[in-house]
Formats: structure tokens, C-alpha cells, sequence
């Protein structure tokens, strides 16, 4: 769990516990997370791509906004259609 603040808000980023993180720390993910609070911020919840992976989680508002990594899927998991 991660506490920073956003638009003058605190807001706590977290990775849902016994996630797989395959090949990213934690210091990734949370990174990650914070350059793109910008959109993420606003949304429900959100697939934010970093490197070969998604990471997929959802936003909720609250007295203090709660952005949560729900999965990590890697790219050959990914399908198009």
C-alpha cells in the first residue's frame, strides 16, 4: 500500500494481496500507477499497460480514493478480436 497525494487529495494506491506480480516489483507498479493518476483517477476502473503486462483494477471514491491493482495479465494472455 501506497499513500501520496493528487490534486491536493490524499489517495492510497494498493496491489490486491497474493496477487502474481510475474516479473514486476511492487516499486514498478506503484510507479506506474502514479504517472498515470491523471486518467486513472477519473475512471471506474482501468487496464493501464506497462511493458509486456496489464495491469487491471478500479478506482473507488471515498474519503480518501482507494486505486487498487485487481490482476496483472501478461501480454500472451491478451486476445484481440
Amino acid at each position: 500500500m501506497l499513500r501520496t497525494t493528487f490534486e491536493g487529495r490524499e489517495i492510497i494506491l494498493r496491489i490486491k494481496t497474493n496477487l502474481h506480480l510475474y516479473s514486476l516489483d511492487e516499486e514498478t507498479i506503484y510507479n506506474s500507477l502514479r504517472e498515470s493518476l491523471t486518467v486513472i483517477y477519473f475512471m471506474d476502473s482501468f487496464a493501464l499497460e506497462v511493458g509486456e503486462y496489464l495491469l487491471v483494477g478500479e478506482t473507488q471514491q471515498s474519503a480518501y480514493p482507494l486505486i487498487t491493482v485487481q490482476n496483472i495479465v501478461p501480454r500472451k494472455n491478451i486476445v484481440t478480436v
